[in-house]
């Protein structure tokens, strides 16, 4: 009995653990940072069972009618036949598979998810692709069910796969920052492989503006994203002279919010010294995005976006750069993190800014250039 009893507490002590490793994975995959919140939200009410869905309502006493918008005939509604084996869904989910040389035994939902999330791959773009790429098709399939069902728009395969290819390349360009406009998902998940990718290499200076208008360079930082963060700026003239600049301590934090908090602080500070005719500079493409309307905003950096539209309005006022060219803004931001005790600081004068600061602003004034990698299709 002792023995048994043994065995009994060490097998439920390794299934405790192999189910707490499975629900990490679900979760990591689920809440990826690369996925809108609305997306991870969604996936996961559909792998818990609670979206508004004929087969799930009628679970909780709803009877409704039941009608397929992915089908010709009088088909039932369902959670599976929706996103795994209808028409559509199947059709989807072959194409993906096909570029990718994946295929799933069975056509559960659930197991077309996992064989995604668990195959291997053999590099980072590949595994960047493979773990979103179930959440999106689901999403996408999703979004077009509901057209269909509010604006009477006829679901399609290729439009449902187009516009899958559409969000997977543009978060595989903002992650990988890579160059180059991949016409297809086979060429895009191939990328890496490609005998056409070769390596360039480019000369990245600080751009100054013409006389009579200001750079606003700020950057931020988060060690952990979340983690400890920082953010910091400088505003030059067109000579490359320092007007003024900042570190700030932001406490526990993300990248993103970080890099906004950090901008909206250099506004601030240069509307409060009457600076005007302000032109803006940041290495993050995804708030130049979402400052230039091109990328919806995240709801928990929504407050900021807004404040900073109300000093600046004019998205050609934004502008991307390198991160070489930001330098004088990265030493400032890894500098607030390193003093909790006062939250803003200000440098008003050449000698008062830290050394490395000081040392990156007379190599952006003598136009000294930094050798950027880039792999280009």
């Amino acid at each position: 009995m002792p023995t048994n009893s043994g065995n009994f507490t060490v097998s439920s002590a390794f299934r405790e653990i192999r189910q707490a490793r499975n629900t990490s994975m679900v979760f990591d995959r689920i809440w990826h940072p690369r996925l809108s919140l609305k997306t991870s939200f969604f996936m996961l009410r559909l792998l818990l069972g609670r979206l508004p869905i004929p087969d799930t309502l009628r679970n909780f006493g709803f009877h409704l009618p039941s009608k397929c918008f992915c089908c010709q005939s009088a088909s039932e509604e369902s959670t599976e036949h929706l996103f795994s084996n209808g028409i559509i869904a199947s059709t989807v989910w072959n194409y993906f598979g096909a570029s990718c040389g994946l295929q799933v035994s069975g056509s559960y939902l659930r197991s077309r998810i996992v064989g995604w999330w668990l195959k291997s791959y053999d590099s980072d773009i590949r595994r960047f692709i493979g773990r979103l790429l179930p959440s999106v098709v689901c999403w996408q399939i999703w979004k077009a069910r509901n057209k269909a069902m509010f604006e009477d728009v006829q679901m399609r395969s290729n439009v449902i796969c187009q516009a899958i290819f559409s969000e997977i390349r543009s978060i595989v360009d903002i992650h990988f920052k890579k160059v180059g406009r991949v016409q297809s998902f086979y060429l895009l998940y191939d990328w890496p492989n490609s005998s056409d990718v070769g390596i360039t290499y480019k000369l990245i200076r600080w751009e100054t503006k013409e006389s009579g208008r200001f750079t606003l360079n700020t950057d931020g930082c988060s060690k952990g994203n979340p983690g400890v963060g920082g953010g910091g700026g400088v505003l030059r003239d067109s000579n490359g002279l320092p007007l003024i600049g900042f570190s700030a301590y932001f406490g526990e934090t993300t990248c993103l919010r970080a890099e906004a908090r950090a901008l909206l602080i250099g506004l601030q500070t240069c509307a409060q010294r009457c600076f005007r005719n302000i032109y803006v500079q940041s290495d993050s493409l995804v708030l130049i995005g979402i400052l230039q309307h091109r990328i919806q905003c995240p709801w928990h950096i929504r407050r900021i976006i807004r404040q900073i539209w109300q000093f600046m309005e004019d998205p050609d006022r934004f502008s991307h750069c390198y991160r070489e060219a930001n330098k004088v803004a990265d030493v400032l931001s890894n500098v607030g993190v390193s003093h909790p005790d006062q939250q803003i600081k200000i440098y008003e004068t050449l000698n008062t800014f830290p050394t490395m600061a000081r040392g990156a602003i007379r190599l952006d004034r003598l136009g000294m250039p930094s050798i950027r990698k880039i792999r280009s299709m």
